[in-house]
């Protein structure tokens, strides 16, 4: 729960400027420079050894169920204004195929217009991605200057939005104790943040995760690991094409389900793949069948 941040990271944050006005391009080539470890079955000992042991005690006759049935979860984190303005039409991809998502917007990164508010709430559960996307979440020490950052964020979307918001998601999967401490105190009850695994995380600069595909609880907080790679690390770490990228992700999740784990996909309005919807609706029939499936079976 303590991630030891790279110096690379630490020093980005302390640059004049806010990290992401370095061009993209450049931050995965950092990124790509670090070993890529991107099989996530490697780092799934422990979900591996609880199906095998539930499985042995159904033997036994004693059937070990979760005690909340496993989720198909499609989250968004809208890093900019060229982000929100896209939003939408990943939406209506959304609505035609009938499966409701989670939006993370930052609350002082850019101006949310009410009508955009408007239509991306109808049917959508909104999250924050805290005040800015700047990297600096994590390194704020202060435990009574963390809580006030994340609670000015959960207001400020409150009433632009008009509607309770009790998820979080940190910019660049920050997480720490000491967040996760202060988002209970900021009246949150979910957290999105912890990767089950990054191929490169940009805070360690490495191959990093939680490793587990189930949720847990910390401090009253309910942690959802993001299970599938994200789109930023398919596309711009491993290089993958929109093509592949499905199959890749359809692949996992068939893993992560058969472990009796949460599907949860996370997809950048901001990056390539929200323009290519049809390549979405596709991701998105795929995903609900591979969940339907193994729900029914």
């Amino acid at each position: 729960m303590n991630p030891r941040v790279a110096f690379m990271h630490k020093l980005a944050i302390r640059l004049p400027f806010q990290y992401n006005l370095v061009p993209s391009w450049i931050r995965s080539c950092l990124l790509r420079t670090h070993y890529v470890d991107s099989n996530l079955l490697h780092h799934l000992a422990n979900e591996t050894a609880r199906k095998i042991l539930s499985e042995a005690f159904d033997v036994l006759g004693f059937h070990l169920q979760r005690k909340n049935p496993s989720s198909l979860l499609i989250t968004h984190d809208v890093e900019t204004e060229k982000g929100l303005r896209r939003a939408l039409s990943l939406k209506e991809v959304e609505d035609d195929v009938g499966v409701q998502s989670t939006w993370f917007l930052s609350s002082g990164e850019y101006s949310i217009p009410r009508d955009i508010a408007r239509d991306l709430a109808d049917g959508s559960i909104i999250g924050s991605h805290d005040v800015k996307h700047d990297g600096k979440l994590i390194h704020i020490c202060r435990h009574d200057e963390l809580v006030q950052r994340v609670r000015e964020s959960r207001v400020k979307l409150e009433h632009v939005f008009e509607r309770e918001v009790e998820c979080f998601r940190s910019p660049l999967l920050q997480f720490s104790r000491r967040i996760v401490s202060a988002l209970s105190e900021a009246g949150y009850r979910f957290d999105f943040s912890l990767p089950c695994w990054e191929p490169v995380y940009p805070l360690t600069m490495s191959g990093f995760g939680v490793e587990s595909v189930q949720k847990f609880e910390v401090d009253g907080v309910i942690e959802t690991p993001l299970t599938l790679f994200q789109d930023h690390q398919l596309l711009n770490v491993l290089r993958i094409n929109t093509h592949e990228v499905v199959k890749f992700w359809v692949e996992q999740a068939k893993l992560i389900h058969s472990l009796d784990g949460d599907i949860v996909l996370l997809i950048h309005p901001d990056y390539s793949f929200s323009r290519y919807l049809q390549d979405y609706k596709e991701l998105l029939k795929s995903l609900l069948d591979v969940h339907m499936h193994f729900s029914v079976a």
